[in-house]
């Protein structure tokens, strides 16, 4: 527990009663024993001036200063005054009197050709007394008494003394409650506002008044404050910047310190570990171990190495760069930037590739290989008619791929144009069916459609035409002898719905979310009859309608394609009655 210390207040108050009781002391030490001493010799020397004036007037009125008249005449001056008397004549002792209440004060009295002394504590004198005739031997007389009294002077000194000595000291303490009041006001209200100060409450500012060295502690306060807000003003809008900045980056950045403690985290990051917005970390350990392991091979690699690669559980590919802080503060920033779309599309782009190129390669094969036995000669009319039609086909089949890829392309880059207009998919249904029915009896399947009456859409009717008919062959392909395949179109409240569903044998539930992936066959057997672009091609279509296709399937129990789009607007005079379809497309 930290002690207290006393305050400029109490320092103040204590300083000046110390001062006053010294002074004090002073006084009753030095002063007070003065008094007192100078009080007794006076008594002393004026009760020696009355013993003398005494003696000699008893003397004077004696007439005859016989031995017994000196005896009468001393023992009255012992009982008046107390006092113990000697007679000496002509050099001898003659006489000794004393008062019942006095000591042998003439033995301490030593002889002296002084007239009178006065001790401490007694008076005494000496004092030659002549006869009126001028004759006979010289005559001594001393006395000496006891000084008694004064105790009263002295009292009233003391008294006055002490009451001197407590108004000095209520002075004293009156003194400095007022000056701590003046002073310590003051510096408690600079000390207030240093405590504010380091508080955080940069606004707060000290009074300029009071004395002059209060006034400039003031204002150099106000002045140190005034710089520390602004500098501190300033550093707090680069943080908040630099927060802005780090917060609205794509990348994932984190902050460790040099303990492995995770100071800061931008919402990219969380993002991309898959947390949620304001989700707290804590510590380096607490990340998926593969991206710790990533963490610590950038560190130990350096800044000018490549960046380590993580793989999350959830198939999420990172990488990883670490970039060391320097001192004071240390610890290091870690960037992590999500690559598995770029990962992904590297794969597809070779896939595509692969792909295409494999697409190209078989018509291509046929075609060369027909030529060279054209070109070796020894084929008759009806063969060379026979390999010429299948070389026309297959270039058929080149022409119709890269038509397909050029679609896509436009689909992908936004630049496919839309010719919208309101129609009926009611009617649009009856169009494919018709043109498509001759085909299904080929092949042994039951082909019908079944609607719900008018369906009206805003939208390319040969685009849509486009969808429906991919979506119609794919179940034709799919479809053995003897299944069916219905087609219908109906609306939702917030949809139109277009929808094909065939009895064929179904898509398993883990390629279902690859049936919409450019050249992606379910069936390998099938590879000469479909390029694998059609779904893919139907979807990027919908997709540019502010639609979607959704599927339904399961092994056995065949599928279910469904083409949502968005209600029509309102209909407008222009609109009033819904445009047949445009015809349907040849088989």
């Amino acid at each position: 527990m930290t002690r207290r210390r006393p305050g400029l207040q109490g320092l103040l108050i204590a300083t000046l009663i110390a001062v006053g009781f010294a002074a004090s002391l002073a006084v009753l030490l030095g002063v007070l024993p003065t008094l007192d001493q100078a009080l007794r010799r006076d008594r002393v020397q004026s009760e020696a001036i009355a013993l003398e004036s005494a003696i000699q007037q008893r003397a004077r009125a004696t007439s005859a200063l016989d031995p017994s008249s000196l005896d009468r005449l001393a023992q009255q001056i012992a009982n008046e005054f107390a006092a113990e008397v000697r007679v000496e004549v002509g050099g001898f002792r003659s006489g000794r009197y004393e008062s019942a209440r006095c000591c042998d004060l003439l033995d301490a009295f030593p002889r002296t050709p002084y007239r009178r002394a006065w001790p401490r504590d007694y008076s005494a004198v000496s004092v030659r007394v002549v006869e009126s005739s001028g004759v006979g031997p010289p005559i001594q007389i001393t006395a000496a008494m006891r000084v008694r009294g004064g105790g009263a002077e002295i009292g009233i000194v003391r008294n006055r003394v002490t009451l001197a000595v407590a108004v000095v000291f209520g002075l004293a303490a009156l003194a400095g409650y007022l000056l701590s009041r003046l002073i310590g006001r003051r510096i408690a209200r600079l000390a207030r506002t240093a405590t504010r100060l380091a508080s955080g409450d940069l606004g707060a500012r000290a009074p300029v008044v009071g004395p002059a060295e209060v006034a400039m502690l003031g204002d150099g306060l106000n002045t140190m404050a005034a710089r520390i807000q602004a500098q501190v003003g300033q550093i707090t809008g680069e943080r908040d910047r630099a927060r802005v900045l780090v917060a609205s980056l794509a990348e994932g950045v984190l902050a460790l310190g040099d303990d492995g403690r995770i100071a800061q985290v931008n919402p990219a990051a969380l993002r991309i570990l898959g947390l949620p917005p304001g989700a707290r970390l804590a510590r380096l350990d607490e990340l998926p171990p593969p991206l710790v392991r990533a963490v610590r091979e950038a560190a130990e690699a350096g800044a000018d190495a490549a960046p380590a690669e993580a793989t999350l559980p959830d198939g999420a590919e990172l990488q990883v760069t670490v970039t060391r802080l320097g001192a004071p503060d240390g610890g290091a920033v870690v960037t992590l930037r999500d690559v598995t779309e770029e990962r992904r599309l590297e794969r597809a782009r070779r896939d595509l590739v692969a792909n295409v190129s494999h697409e190209l390669k078989t018509p291509l094969a046929a075609i060369k290989g027909l030529l060279e036995l054209l070109q070796d000669g020894g084929v008759d009319a009806r063969h060379q008619r026979e390999f010429l039609g299948l070389m026309s086909g297959e270039a058929d089949r080149l022409e119709r791929l890269v038509e397909e890829q050029l679609q896509l392309a436009r689909l992908d880059a936004g630049g496919l144009p839309l010719e919208r207009e309101r129609f009926d998919l009611d009617d649009l249904v009856e169009g494919v069916v018709a043109s498509r029915r001759p085909l299904a009896e080929r092949e042994g399947v039951v082909m019908r459609a079944r609607g719900d009456g008018p369906v009206p859409v805003h939208a390319d009717p040969a685009r849509i035409e486009q969808i429906l008919l991919i979506l119609v062959d794919n179940a034709l392909r799919h479809t053995p002898a003897g299944g069916e395949i219905e087609i219908s179109a109906g609306r939702t409240d917030d949809a139109a719905l277009l929808s094909v569903r065939d009895t064929g044998e179904g898509i398993p539930l883990e390629e279902q979310a690859f049936v919409f992936d450019r050249f992606y066959r379910g069936d390998p057997s099938r590879e000469g009859r479909s390029a694998g672009l059609g779904l893919a091609i139907a979807r990027a279509l919908a997709q540019a309608h502010g639609g979607q296709i959704d599927l339904v399937s399961a092994p056995g129990a065949g599928s279910t394609f469904t083409l949502r789009l968005p209600p029509p607007p309102a209909p407008t005079a222009e609109h009033a009655v819904p445009q047949a379809a445009a015809p349907p497309a040849a088989p």
